[in-house]
C-alpha cells in the first residue's frame, strides 16, 4: 500500500480562488445588511483555528498510518476491513477537535495506532477508553500512568525518591507529579473519580503504609488495559 501524501493536507496559504470568493462574500454582505461584514469576520476568526486543528489532526493520523505501513503492520486490505481501526480514526478526529492539550493528542494518536493491532481492546472497552480521554483531564491520564507502575515511572525519569520507610500514596503522587504539590483538593477528586470508574484499586490516598505499599501499582485490570491502549 502506498503511503499517504501529507503535503497536500497542509496548505501554507489560502488558495487565491478561495480568498477571492471570501472577499466577494464580504463585499456582497456589505449591501445593506447590517452587521454582514462583522459576521463574516467573526466566522473567519472561529473557522480558521478549527480548520487548522482539523488539518493538524489529519496530518497526525496520516503519520500514524504511514508508520504502520512502513512497519508492515497495516495493508490496504487491513485499512478497508478493520472496523475497529476505522471507527477509532473517526472518533479520534472528532475528539481531537474538542481538545488541545498535547498529552491528550498524543494519547489519541497512540489509540489510533493500537487499534490496528491484534491486541486492540474489545469494542466496549475501546469506546470507553476514547470517551475517557475526551472527558477526563490531563491529570487523570498522568495519575493513571504513574500508578500503573510508580517505581518504573520514577526510575525512567531518573528521579531520586526520598528515603521513604513509611508514608501515604499522596506522598508518592506529589513526588512523581510535583506540579500537583499543594493541590490536594484537586488531585483527591481526580483520584476518587478514577477509583469510581474502576481504573484504580484503592479509594483513599492518605493511609499510612510501608514503602513497598507506597510504590505498588494501583491500576485495576481495566486501568492497565487503558494505559496500554494509550501508550
Amino acid at each position: 500500500m502506498e503511503k499517504i501524501d501529507l503535503d497536500g493536507l497542509d496548505p501554507d496559504l489560502e488558495p487565491v480562488a478561495e480568498k477571492a470568493h471570501r472577499l466577494a462574500r464580504m463585499g456582497i454582505s456589505a449591501l445593506p445588511v447590517v452587521g454582514g461584514p462583522l459576521m463574516e469576520i467573526f466566522n473567519s476568526v472561529l473557522e480558521s483555528p478549527l480548520n487548522r486543528r482539523r488539518t493538524e489532526t489529519m496530518i497526525q493520523i496520516g503519520e500514524v498510518i504511514n508508520d504502520l505501513i512502513e512497519k508492515h503492520v497495516l495493508t490496504e486490505e487491513d485499512l478497508q476491513d478493520n472496523e475497529a481501526f476505522i471507527s477509532t480514526v473517526s472518533e479520534v478526529c472528532a475528539i481531537s477537535l474538542r481538545n488541545h492539550q498535547s498529552e491528550k493528542l498524543e494519547a489519541l494518536r497512540n489509540a489510533v495506532k493500537n487499534s490496528a493491532l491484534p491486541s486492540c481492546p474489545s469494542d466496549d472497552h475501546r469506546q470507553m477508553f476514547l470517551n475517557f480521554v475526551d472527558v477526563c483531564t490531563v491529570t487523570h491520564i498522568k495519575i493513571l500512568h504513574v500508578f500503573d507502575d510508580p517505581q518504573e515511572w520514577i526510575s525512567s525519569r531518573n528521579m531520586t525518591p526520598p528515603g521513604w520507610s513509611m508514608g501515604a500514596i499522596s506522598s508518592v503522587l506529589e513526588f512523581a507529579l510535583p506540579e500537583l504539590k499543594g493541590h490536594a483538593e484537586t488531585y483527591t477528586i481526580i483520584w476518587k473519580d478514577l477509583f469510581q470508574r474502576g481504573l484504580l484499586t484503592t479509594d483513599g490516598l492518605n493511609t499510612t503504609m510501608s514503602r513497598d505499599g507506597m510504590i505498588a501499582g494501583r491500576t485495576t485490570k481495566l486501568g492497565a488495559e487503558l494505559i496500554k491502549f494509550l501508550s
